[in-house]
């Protein structure tokens, strides 16, 4: 099964329940427990709009920001699904991010991307240093042979 999500534009009131736009300002970044933050860059080629999972991060907060002003395009859902059941699934949102602006996930934000919608991307990631055991995973296409296509 397909489950179709119009992209929009990334705004801060429509991103507002996701977490924060990185464009101007101050951020609140958030730790639990005893995480510490992580910088790295990443490297994404371009790929299809397909997305078969999500993930999570409970103890940090990720901020991502496409580097040399590069698209993207950011699928997310509130916290408050787990996505065991298909009826979450009209509560996923798609965010093209034009280049201008980045993105800070709140805690619990399910996410998937950002991924280019050039040729790849480079994007600064700052999360917690333990996120490999900070991954919650819900896997969409094996748990509920569901797969979600972006409509830009």
């Amino acid at each position: 099964m397909t489950h179709t999500v119009q992209a929009e534009p990334l705004t801060a009131e429509a991103f507002q329940p996701f977490g924060q736009v990185i464009a101007s300002g101050d951020m609140v970044m958030e730790l639990r427990g005893d995480e510490e933050f992580h910088l790295n860059v990443l490297h994404y080629e371009r790929r299809p709009l397909r997305c078969d999972h999500l993930n999570r991060h409970h103890r940090a907060t990720q901020a991502l920001v496409a580097l040399a002003g590069k698209p993207t395009l950011v699928v997310v859902a509130a916290k408050d699904y787990d996505f065991t059941t298909r009826d979450h699934l009209p509560h996923i949102h798609a965010f093209i991010c034009d280049g201008g602006a980045g993105v800070n996930l709140a805690l619990g934000t399910w996410h998937w991307g950002p991924y280019p919608l050039t040729d790849h991307v480079d994007l600064v990631n700052v999360q917690g240093k333990d996120f490999a055991t900070d991954n919650e995973i819900a896997y969409l296409e094996r748990d509920l042979s569901v797969v979600v296509e972006v409509v830009l």
